[in-house]
């Protein structure tokens, strides 16, 4: 026996709730019905011997999860990291600071390998057999992107954190949310749930999070900051940095790059000590952090430098772009945008590529339904700029970019990082741009 959510999966004895999603799912009762369930938990009236109806199916769908899996959450602490870009950084982070699991972009961390996952924020059931497996592993802390999807669909209903954390909020994602406030909502929904908020004290949105928070600590540049950054200097192969926790300053140099893992570095640090941390255990860690797959991540070569980053955000394209720009001018940039997503930032996008790139490639990236080729022209609308190309084909993209460089370049390769695939339709064609860098310099 177990809980299902999805009454395609319904086994005879299972119990189905329907649950999650944007429609209405107790159409799916008489299905799981008829697959012989043992139970069937809604919110909704439904006159079978088999349905039990219940007033706070948020409440209720915890608790059962809760008791088939024995309370896991007694015993674990539950780290949820939110924001438009970040998330995966400061998951990566704290999980090596922990030495624990992670669910997130690149699927389940447990004992060092990744297991895929549908979605960033999969559903509970999904999240409790990970946090099951967690606990058979001895693993007490459990770090986990949230994703504003999973709360707009509902998918993950009213799950208690034992910390929330936020990165930074800019406008993305409105093709699902249609509009900022909904957007702002569902973000804020993580830190309803939270004991403790950990809060970038530079967000414009800081208060708005503050008020919807039980108890919350701050990191950033401002006055109030728990933990306050006072300067920090970026260099091409580390970055070192100075703030002020407790009345007491501190300085750290470590191998993360750019000033918005300045940001991901502090928040990480400022959850570990409501962990109970000591400071001077953490800061050593820290000294030796591992790069974050996929995100400013340098692909060891001989004679080619070449960075995969996950950038797919105006915001984030900026940031990257920006520093590598600041140490070499000859920047070849591979970038393409995602179909069936906000497309009002495609030409924002583009704009910047151009700007800052030697040359930039426009290639595919994940088009689902959309033409590729489409996607560009959205990227290059009303440029009058002649620095670029256009190679619908990623492989050949990325290619064209190793055996036309030198050693002066740097090639950075955007929006993909760690994934396994290419989205086109609703198809997950195996892909990697680590295979594709691999081959070229094989």
């Amino acid at each position: 026996m177990k809980i299902v959510l999805n009454s395609k999966d319904v086994k005879e004895g299972d119990i189905f709730i329907p649950y999650g999603g944007i429609e209405n799912r107790n159409k799916y009762i008489e299905d799981a019905l008829n697959k012989k369930c043992s139970l069937v938990i809604t919110n909704e009236k439904y006159n079978h011997e088999k349905v039990k109806t219940v007033k706070n199916l948020d409440k209720e769908i915890i608790n059962v999860f809760n008791k088939y899996y024995n309370y896991p959450l007694k015993k674990i602490n539950l780290i949820g990291v939110t924001g438009t870009d970040g998330k995966t950084t400061i998951a990566s982070i704290l999980k090596d600071l922990l030495k624990t699991t992670l669910i997130g972009t690149n699927g389940f961390l447990l004992n060092s390998k990744y297991y895929s996952l549908n979605n960033t924020t999969p559903t509970l059931d999904v999240l409790y057999d990970c946090f099951s497996k967690s606990l058979l592993n001895n693993y007490h802390n459990v770090v986990m992107e949230v994703s504003s999807e999973a709360y707009l669909t509902n998918r993950i209903g009213k799950l208690p954190f034992d910390i929330g954390i936020l990165t930074d909020i800019t406008l993305d994602h409105l093709d699902k949310h249609k509009t900022f406030e909904n957007y702002l909502e569902c973000k804020l929904k993580l830190f309803k749930n939270s004991r403790i908020a950990i809060l970038n004290r530079d967000s414009k949105y800081y208060y708005k999070f503050k008020d919807n928070s039980t108890i919350s600590y701050s990191y950033g540049f401002k006055n109030g900051s728990d933990l306050k950054i006072l300067n920090y200097k970026l260099y091409f192969d580390k970055t070192k940095m100075t703030f002020l926790y407790q009345n007491k300053k501190y300085k750290i140099t470590y191998p993360l790059l750019g000033k918005f893992n300045v940001y991901n570095i502090s928040a990480s640090i400022l959850t570990m000590l409501k962990l109970n941390y000591e400071m001077d255990y953490i800061l050593e860690k820290i000294k030796n952090i591992k790069p974050v797959l996929g995100r400013m991540e340098k692909v060891s070569t001989l004679n080619k430098n070449i960075i995969i980053d996950y950038a797919h955000t105006t915001n984030a394209t900026l940031n990257v772009l920006k520093f590598f720009h600041k140490f070499n001018k000859n920047v070849i940039t591979i970038v393409g945008c995602a179909g069936g997503r906000y497309k009002e930032k495609r030409k924002e996008i583009g704009k910047i590529v151009l700007k800052y790139s030697k040359l930039a490639i426009f290639t595919t990236d994940d088009p689902r339904y959309e033409d590729p080729s489409k996607i560009i022209n959205n990227m290059l609308e009303k440029t009058k700029r002649k620095n670029y190309l256009i190679i619908l084909n990623r492989e050949k993209a990325i290619t064209y970019a190793i055996k036309n460089s030198t050693i002066k370049d740097i090639i950075l390769i955007l929006g993909k990082g760690y994934d396994k695939y290419m989205l086109i339709n609703s198809q997950k064609i195996p892909y990697s741009d680590y295979e594709v860098i691999s081959k070229n310099l094989s």
